[in-house]
């Protein structure tokens, strides 16, 4: 049978979601390994995590910058990938990425934030235990990050409804949401569970229940879908057709991501 042109929608996006997601914690972790090695620690690049083997030579300031590289360099992919999302006029799949890319990114630096009093063995709570920081002014970092998360939640509605083709889609409360549930809550749900996988084995625990909980917040763009009218259908139809180029990157990063990084490169 068939697969529906909605159908193919929600598995490009899960598919470009999942992309995405290894795309940016392979930039993640590269950061951490490349400061590590300009400062020293002889760091062993994993897949989803970063082993600094003479971390317990270096002063605290080598290691907060260690940390930090992390979490900006998802800053900076958030902040590009915006810019050239708004930038691609019309574009289908690979407009999506750029979405996803920027919104990922932006999800992993506060995020990091927001859970930094929580997680000390996180990059953003071991800068709060390096830095010695109280209590109370972690807190305040943390309510910073999950202020900017929900604000970019809700600017999510409409980017991500732009990509509906179909003027149904976007005709009613209902029709807007379904939508937006087909190319935003099914790609995260399943493109999790697709990542929690990859991930394994667990070094750490955060680590395998990152890739749900990180995208809780698409839940409020989800909802928010009825709120939003008088939206014109996307020109470009091409995330409703199967892309077996997708399908091949997805492949390729999954081999390089458990071939070649789980056992480690070495810095």
């Amino acid at each position: 049978m068939a697969l529906n042109e909605k159908t193919i929608i929600s598995i490009n996006s899960t598919i470009v979601y999942v992309i995405a997601f290894l795309l940016t914690t392979i930039i993640h972790e590269l950061a951490h390994a490349i400061s590590g090695f300009y400062l020293g620690s002889s760091p062993v690049l994993h897949h989803n995590f970063v082993e600094h083997l003479t971390s317990q030579n270096q002063p605290t300031n080598h290691l907060v910058i260690e940390a930090m590289a992390g979490p900006l360099i998802s800053l900076l992919q958030g902040i590009i990938a915006g810019f050239v999302f708004i930038k691609i006029k019309n574009g289908g799949i690979v407009r999506l990425f750029t979405l996803w890319f920027s919104v990922l990114g932006l999800v992993n630096f506060f995020g990091y934030l927001m859970t930094g009093p929580i997680f000390q063995k996180g990059d953003i709570g071991k800068v709060f235990k390096l830095l010695e920081l109280n209590l109370p002014t972690q807190i305040l970092i943390a309510v910073f990050g999950a202020v900017i998360l929900v604000f970019v939640a809700y600017k999510l509605t409409i980017p991500f409804l732009g990509f509906s083709y179909d003027q149904k889609s976007l005709s009613t409360q209902v029709e807007r949401e379904r939508f937006s549930f087909k190319i935003i809550i099914l790609p995260w749900l399943a493109g999790s569970v697709a990542i929690t996988f990859l991930y394994l084995p667990v070094i750490a625990v955060v680590s395998i229940i990152y890739p749900f909980t990180s995208g809780m917040i698409f839940i409020f763009p989800w909802k928010n879908a009825r709120r939003v009218e008088n939206l014109k259908p996307a020109l470009n139809t091409e995330i409703g057709k199967i892309s077996f180029t997708l399908t091949a990157l997805l492949i390729v990063l999954i081999l390089v991501f458990k071939l070649a990084l789980e056992p480690g490169i070495a810095f």
